[in-house]
């Protein structure tokens, strides 16, 4: 395209814009929007109803009639409606909260999507952030420990238009008709909500938590002993990991201005990142500095350990109820016994490959390791193989079905973090079908 062509072009966009442009300002006003968030430069007020001209999703912009003038707002602080009526009726569901607005007191505050704390999160708020609260709404009570948090569960609204579900007790609610929440942060007084919740928790390494999210309980990787714990009636707080045991005798616990708990009296500080999650921060004894994540997980190490050894019970229980015994014409006889045991015969054509020459007749099965999303599309777990006279663990890749249970010879470099992360790039695979007689 050239010069001239380029020029043309532009001359018959804007004529059509300005087109327009003439026909919305001569068919009126598109429909009628509730305010969301004041205004006062304009003087206008969350709930006021306005007429909107103009709705760009190119400026991302409405045009509002406010008096005799056009202005233009974000979008995510008008509620478009077809009729007055309809407008109505919105801002009158929110009349109760309409000049209801809060500071945040604690960083990382989550908005979620029900009033529910384990609900999905929508958004992450900052200490000090000012909210617009849109209505009060009835949920699941927060828990410290046994009792319920006070408090209420409010909708709430973002100064970019993010809506979610937040508790109050982290919060500051005020009237912006009398205050502008400036200053809601610096005047707290009473109880710090956020150290009672670091104190009135049980908290252990971060790594239960992810085990707990992504569904992968790896109980060897489990110790009951370990965790943070602040000593708040003894006055010494204590971490205890796979490294030992460091204590930490202190006077008092003080808030910074950064949001940090400095146990005073020893090296040792914490931010609480979330409700459910902190950051301990110490100085060792060579002197280099240590920085370590705890969660709080909604149960006990022993009581997550528990319910993963029932699940695995659980899963070999069904294998044992499919055969007991399981045939094949190439591997021999396999057959499950209660209590995890196995008896394996006829397993030649997988020795040494697979099994280890003079292995031994049978041992114990077992499921410790997990498998990666790819490879759980085809399998529904690894069970892994202690012959009795054989010092390494044999593993497999298990699929069960009404037609019996096929096998897939993992090696152990495949495996991390208790994980399959890929199969041999020659999988050995052994079919079988169930044998109800061989018990």
């Amino acid at each position: 395209m050239n010069t001239r062509q380029s020029l043309s072009l532009c001359r018959r966009l804007g004529f059509a814009f300005a087109l327009a442009a003439l026909f919305v300002s001569c068919s009126g006003h598109i429909g009628y929007g509730v305010l969301n968030w004041s205004i006062p430069e304009q003087n206008l007020v969350a709930g006021d109803i306005v007429p909107v001209f103009i709705e760009s999703h190119i400026g991302n912009v409405y045009v509002i009639g406010v008096e005799k003038k056009r202005v233009e707002v974000p979008l995510w602080q008008i509620t478009l409606y077809k009729s007055r009526s309809k407008a109505k009726r919105a801002a009158d569901a929110r009349a109760d909260y309409r000049y209801a607005y809060a500071t945040v007191k604690l960083d990382g505050l989550p908005m979620r999507a029900d009033p529910d704390n384990t609900a999905r999160q929508v958004y992450r708020l900052k200490q000090g952030e000012k909210i617009k609260i849109l209505k009060k709404g009835e949920g699941v009570p927060v828990l410290v420990g046994n009792s319920p948090l006070a408090g209420d569960w409010f909708q709430a609204m973002t100064d970019d238009g993010s809506i979610g579900w937040c508790f109050s007790y982290n919060l500051d609610v005020f009237d912006e008709r009398e205050s502008d929440g400036s200053t809601a942060v610096a005047e707290q007084t009473g109880p710090d909500a956020v150290l009672q919740n670091l104190l009135s928790r049980a908290w252990y390494p971060d790594l239960y938590r992810t085990m707990i999210e992504d569904n992968r309980v790896d109980i060897d990787r489990i110790n009951v002993a370990w965790g943070f714990f602040p000593g708040n009636d003894a006055g010494v707080a204590r971490i205890e990991n796979e490294n030992g045991v460091v204590t930490f005798p202190y006077t008092s616990i003080a808030r910074g201005d950064d949001g940090k708990y400095a146990f005073v009296g020893s090296s040792l500080t914490v931010r609480v990142r979330r409700s459910d999650s902190i950051l301990v921060e110490y100085t060792d004894a060579t002197g280099m500095p240590q920085a370590l994540y705890f969660a709080s997980i909604g149960t006990t190490p022993a009581d997550l350990v528990a319910s993963e050894k029932e699940r695995r019970a659980e899963v070999l229980a069904g294998i044992v109820s499919a055969g007991p015994g399981f045939t094949s014409g190439n591997y021999g006889v396999l057959r499950f016994l209660s209590g995890g045991s196995f008896v394996w015969s006829g397993y030649q054509l997988l020795s040494p490959t697979a099994i280890p020459a003079s292995a031994g007749g049978g041992g114990k099965v077992s499921l410790p390791y997990f498998l990666s999303a790819d490879i759980a599309r085809d399998y529904d777990g690894a069970l892994t193989f202690t012959f009795d006279q054989a010092p390494s663990r044999v593993t497999f890749l298990y699929k069960l079905t009404d037609k019996g249970l096929r096998l897939e010879y993992v090696s152990e470099s495949n495996v991390k973090d208790s994980v399959v992360q890929s199969r041999n790039l020659n999988p050995v695979i052994a079919f079988f079908s169930p044998d109800k007689g061989a018990s």
